[in-house]
Parts: C-alpha cells; structure tokens; sequence
C-alpha cells in the first residue's frame, strides 16, 4: 500500500464521507441506496491492491472528498461540521485500537467474511450486529446525536452502524498508508493540496 500523501488523503476523506452519512442517517434520516452499496464495497475489501479499491472508483467517494476539502481548508465552521470531526476523531481512534487487538479484529473478519457470502438482505444486519458486539464495547464509544424517530429506528440503526464500520474500515486504511495524529494535525494543507483537481461531489 502506497504511503504517499494523496493516499493517505483519500484514505481520511472515507472516513469523513461515511462519517457524514452516519450523521445524516441519525439526525434526517437520509437514507440513500448508493450510500450503502459504497459503505458495503469498502468493508468488503479487506485486501485492497490500491487506496481506489477500497471506493471502486473516483466518484464514489466524492462525498467525502468534497467534505474533507472543507474541514481542512477551514470553510466547514457550524456544529454539524464539529460533530463529524468529532465523529471521524473517534473513529480513527477505534480504527487504531482494532488493528492492536488481534482477537477483535479476527471476530471482525469472520463477520464480514459471512456478510460477504449471505443473501443480499442479510448482509446489513449481519455488519450492524458485528458493530454492536465487537465495536460498541470498545472506547471511545460513538455516540451519535440524532432525531429520537431515526436513531430509535431498528433499520436506521442497522444502516448507521453499516457506514461505522465502513468508516472504520477507511480509519484502518489511513494508518496503513502511514497516517497518524500528528500528520493529521500538523500537515493539514499537504493533505489538502494533494486533493486539489479531486472531486465533484458523488452521493448527495
């Protein structure tokens, strides 16, 4: 896996993009197809050749490319932009915590693994329930704010927990590419320049 400063963007714009989604699930229900086949497709490949394997393409990560410019550049100052950077801290810290406990993340393989071959409609309830008893349990618990009508809602809470784990699927890719805390915080307009041509905006 390439260690290159584009990567490693592309890699924390995942995190950002499902992130998002999670939040825009609990807080207004929004609820898109492609949202969840993108979130599917990144869980499922778990021995990606290339950052872009993760995402298919381009395009499917337009969302969270578009997202990530902002926050880096400063342009994303209100509270739904403070709850995802929140949001994405958490992850990345989980993300990070996974990858240090073996036992964890094999349970976590074994339940994508399943996932990967079950019936289609099988397959969010099986990745939900893998989130709920191998991530819930670990710290920094993410707590997400929402609307009681969508984070009270079963099927919400299956697609929430869905684009968590895709998000940390995106966290484990960035510290694969050589992410870290202090790259994150003290490289901000390196991570930004190297999205610069990279977009438009794909699952909105």
């Amino acid at each position: 896996m390439s260690n290159s400063m584009r990567d490693r963007a592309l890699a924390l714009a995942g995190v950002a993009q499902f992130a998002l989604y999670a939040h825009e699930l609990g807080s207004a229900g929004r609820d898109l197809r492609p949202r969840m086949e993108v979130a599917r497709h990144a869980i499922f490949c778990t021995e990606p050749d290339t950052v872009m394997d993760v995402y298919g393409n381009l395009s499917a990560l337009g969302d969270g490319i578009a997202y990530l410019k902002k926050q880096l550049a400063g342009r994303s100052a209100n509270a739904e932009a403070a709850l995802v950077a929140r949001y994405m801290g958490q992850l990345l810290r989980l993300a990070r915590r996974l990858r240090r406990d073996d036992t964890a993340s094999n349970q976590l393989r074994g339940a994508i693994d399943r996932a990967r071959l079950a019936e289609s409609a099988d397959t969010e309830d099986i990745l939900a329930t893998a989130y709920q008893h191998v991530i819930s349990p670990m710290k920094p618990r993410i707590m997400l704010r929402g609307h009681p009508s969508y984070l009270e809602n079963p099927a919400i809470q299956a697609r929430v927990r869905t684009q968590l784990l895709a998000a940390i699927r995106c966290g484990f890719l960035w510290y694969q590419c050589g992410g870290n805390f202090p790259l994150l915080l003290l490289r901000r307009k390196a991570l930004l320049a190297s999205l610069h041509g990279l977009g438009p905006a794909g699952n909105r």
